[in-house]
């Protein structure tokens, strides 16, 4: 045996070491394990899921669902057709056409995301709306003033009328619905 303090061998029975005078055996504590390693942190790259309430649907479905659809597709491809069919071609004003377009397809986007900024992005999109139509009303009121017409009677007013209505239907809905709140944690 060799002694634990100077290292020189010593008989295997010796408690204390005749060469250094000290206590041959070293007794060992019993060494704690080594601490865990800290969790490690791993991305994420699916869409994030929120889920601010529990009452009611929650998520990209029903009528929220049709809707997306409606911004990101119906509406961009109808623009686009409309501009493709007029008999002059096309106008510099189908540029705002296609502006408006371009940007309903990214609320739509977002939205469809559950991205919770895209409800000011949505607000933004009905005072455009709204504008577009207090615009094209006007443009109307302005030409039955020329011909000496009423408004009602003038030529295009009723394309208006189902803006109005759609825009109505739409905004009351992202006020009132229950899928809306949980999915984006408020309404319009």
């Amino acid at each position: 045996m060799f002694c634990a303090r100077c290292g020189e061998q010593i008989p295997d029975a010796s408690e204390i070491c005749q060469l250094c005078g000290q206590e041959a055996t070293q007794r060992i504590d019993a060494v704690p394990p080594p601490p865990a390693p800290p969790p490690q942190f791993q991305p994420q790259f699916a869409a994030p899921s929120f889920s601010y309430g529990n009452n009611g649907p929650q998520g990209v479905g029903g009528w929220l669902l049709i809707f997306c659809i409606g911004i990101t597709m119906a509406s961009p491809l109808l623009v686009f057709v409309q501009i493709a069919n007029q008999p002059h071609g096309p106008n510099p004003y189908n540029l705002v056409d296609v502006a408006r377009v371009l940007y309903e397809v990214a609320v739509g986007i977002m939205l469809w995301m559950r991205r919770p900024i895209a409800l000011m992005f949505l607000r933004v999109y009905f005072i455009v709306v709204l504008l577009t139509i207090l615009l094209v009303i006007l443009v109307f009121f302005a030409a039955a003033l020329r011909t000496k017409n009423t408004l009602f009677l003038g030529r295009g007013i009723g394309s208006v009328l189902p803006l109005v209505i759609y825009s109505a239907i739409w905004f009351s809905y992202f006020q009132k619905s229950d899928r809306v709140r949980n999915t984006y944690g408020a309404t319009l």
